[in-house]
């Protein structure tokens, strides 16, 4: 059984795990629980608001996480063509590490719940703004115009969530790759010459 103290932590990250490979709506509490080890009174106590705080929460987490990946490969320095590479080589070892059985957990979690879950459409929102974002200023600070930089940040994380799902669907990196290479194009179109 999970202590006490780390309750809270244990059900976050097996929520993570659990959204990432059935979407919100395929995960009950019950087996939340049971996948934590986390004692079930503990579910209420840190999370009042039952399994929309925990599903609004791990987008918030793992939507910071990855921002913070963005904005640490563009203060690298590297250019664009690398910086969409290694992206994308992320993506494609994080789908294959789990047997192209799960996809990021905030498209999964995107996908599957109600416009009522008023807490997961804001943090859901939020995310992906954040990420579009930090794409676009790496655009903009490699030549892109903002109006430019604006499209590409939202083809690429279209593409990089949809690389996911189809991933997930076929059993293969491909769509990793594909989608590498068509965000490298729109970037050699979108750059200036």
């Amino acid at each position: 059984m999970a202590k006490v103290s780390s309750a809270r932590e244990d059900m976050l990250s097996a929520a993570v795990e659990l959204f990432r490979a059935r979407g919100y709506e395929g995960v009950g509490v019950a087996e939340l629980l049971e996948k934590s080890g986390a004692p079930r009174g503990s579910l209420y106590f840190h999370f009042p608001g039952g399994k929309e705080q925990i599903g609004a929460e791990v987008v918030e987490r793992v939507g910071a996480t990855v921002a913070g990946r963005f904005r640490e490969l563009h203060e690298s320095g590297v250019d664009m063509h690398t910086f969409i590479e290694r992206v994308f080589k992320t993506t494609a070892k994080e789908s294959k590490s789990r047997d192209f059985k799960a996809s990021c957990p905030i498209c999964a979690i995107a996908t599957g719940f109600a416009a009522t879950d008023l807490k997961l459409t804001v943090a859901v929102r939020q995310v992906f703004n954040s990420w579009e974002e930090e794409i676009r200023l790496a655009a903009v600070t490699r030549g892109m115009t903002e109006a430019n930089a604006s499209v590409f940040a939202s083809a690429f994380l279209c593409a990089m969530e949809g690389a996911f799902v189809v991933a997930k669907a076929q059993g293969t990196s491909a769509p990793h790759v594909n989608a590498s290479r068509a965000i490298q194009a729109l970037a050699a179109q979108l750059l200036p010459n």
